[in-house]
């Protein structure tokens, strides 16, 4: 990995760099996944929500001087149920207190396959552990193998797939 990347818990001033870098990665997860940029949250919504996200969850930035490169947003749930939408789901969920959801990964572009994403997922992992979280959720369409395979080689499984948002959108869990 690049000796002059930061990695640390980002605050409200990093807002902007971090909504930045998530429009901009997120426009290959879009391509990638074979879905509208319309779709997704993360392409619409506003500063303060960001700073509300930063300010209420672990938010972990890899900054480059003030240029965001790299973020993982972690949040705590003692209902882990509220994360399901068939019996299946419900049925896995039900058997955790506590789990860590995972949002808004992304690294940029030029800074894939250097070890980044797999640093922020470790870190995330061992933020939930310190939670004494049980599991790790997160969302990902179906369709974006690049992505499926990276949370799969990194211990994530697929619980159930849904269609709410209109495509494949899977929940995955790792049991930690």
């Amino acid at each position: 990995m690049d000796g002059d990347l930061v990695t640390r818990t980002a605050t409200s001033r990093d807002a902007a760099a971090i909504r930045q870098l998530l429009r901009t990665a997120m426009l290959t997860y879009c391509a990638e996944s074979e879905i509208s940029a319309a779709m997704l949250e993360a392409m619409t919504e506003s500063l303060e929500s960001v700073e509300e996200r930063i300010r209420n969850n672990n938010c972990i930035g890899v900054f480059d001087g003030s240029k965001a490169v790299g973020t993982i947003t972690t949040g705590i749930t003692n209902v882990p149920v509220r994360y399901s939408f068939s019996a299946k789901t419900e049925q896995f969920l039900s058997e955790f207190s506590q789990a860590a959801y995972v949002s808004r990964f992304a690294v940029i572009q030029g800074k894939r396959r250097v070890g980044l994403g797999l640093s922020l997922i470790t870190a995330s992992e061992e933020y939930s552990k310190q939670c004494g979280c049980e599991v790790m959720l997160l969302h990902c369409s179906t369709v974006n193998k690049k992505m499926t395979a990276f949370y799969n080689a990194h211990g994530f499984k697929l619980i159930d797939v849904e269609n709410s948002r209109g495509y494949p959108r899977g929940l995955f869990a790792k049991i930690i």
